[in-house]
């Protein structure tokens, strides 16, 4: 998951990078181009206690095909309406695995679960100050290979210093496997200043699946921060609905938050999704998703409360 939330857009879909990876390998080809689309329209506060009209449009392309040797390429590229980049992913895969470059996850966010779920149209429940995508260190422009052996996958990452002479190159590893209703990943980032690794697990019992996950950074320049997350869903029929809670601690104080999301599937592609979410901001600093976007910390001791409710649509 992209630290800087590309899914505001609460709908549960595949990114378009991974969305074309997934479609190159499948047994069946798929068309050299598709295109697909999520909206969304409805009500949200961002936490001024003023709620306001919200709405987002988002368009994907998938661009696939075959060589004559059976080697997959394709491109993922996704216009958002809210984004003012658009956001973009190249790949190429056989039997050695896949390489992907561009907008795509790290080794960290590939390998490692999140803890949330459902949907909200305003991403309330994974906008909280106690939620952490498992980004690591990723920014853009990210070259990853991975590759699958049995239930066992494992990936490395790596992306080139953004400013010359600052933090250096990324590089990452991860692994992750899935046995039977269990399924666990690991991984490690890092540059020259900083290092994150991290471990999830996740259990899945019938209709409620439950994630745990837990990251270190150890900064040069500033505190380490460790984090903790703990999420747990409940699909029944055409409802679902998600909880989760989290902490970022720097040693001397901690921010947390939990979310909610609930969604009901109208069925056609349409769904009612409804969320919430309540931060605590302990300390001037909102640890490390805060400290890669560059963000303006909110005072000490502030809370927030979100929320949004309306129609999600994917086409």
């Amino acid at each position: 998951m992209k630290r800087t939330l590309l899914a505001t857009t609460a709908l549960v879909t595949m990114s378009s990078a991974t969305y074309a990876q997934e479609m190159a390998m499948a047994e069946e080809a798929p068309p050299p181009i598709a295109l697909s689309g999520s909206a969304e329209m409805g009500l949200a506060d961002g936490g001024t206690g003023d709620a306001k009209f919200h709405m987002d449009a988002d368009v994907s392309f998938t661009l696939a095909g075959t060589t004559d040797a059976g080697l997959a390429f394709g491109a993922g590229l996704n216009f958002d309406d809210n984004e003012a980049d658009k956001k973009y992913a190249v790949h190429v895969g056989g039997a050695f695995g896949t390489v992907t470059l561009g907008d795509t996850d790290g080794a960290m966010a590939w390998a490692l679960a999140d803890v949330n779920g459902a949907g909200a149209i305003a991403a309330d429940h994974t906008g909280h100050a106690g939620f952490n995508g498992n980004d690591g260190l990723d920014g853009l422009n990210i070259l990853r290979y991975q590759n699958n052996f049995g239930t066992l996958g494992v990936a490395v990452s790596f992306e080139q210093e953004a400013t010359a002479g600052t933090t250096g190159d990324i590089i990452g590893a991860g692994v992750k496997g899935a046995f039977g209703d269990f399924a666990i990943g690991a991984a490690y980032q890092q540059h020259d200043t900083s290092s994150v690794s991290g471990v999830s697990a996740t259990a899945t019992f019938g209709d409620i699946s439950g994630t745990v996950n837990y990251s270190r950074e150890s900064n040069d320049n500033a505190a380490d921060i460790t984090h903790m997350g703990v999420g747990a869903t409940y699909a029944f029929g055409a409802t679902a609905v998600n909880v989760n809670f989290g902490r970022y601690d720097n040693g001397s104080a901690d921010n947390t938050g939990f979310g909610v999301a609930a969604s009901y599937d109208l069925g056609g592609g349409a769904s009612v999704q409804f969320g919430y979410g309540n931060s605590e901001y302990g300390y001037d600093d909102r640890g490390a998703a805060a400290i890669a976007a560059g963000t303006t910390p909110d005072p000490t001791g502030t809370t927030k409360d979100t929320w949004s409710l309306g129609l999600a649509m994917s086409f």
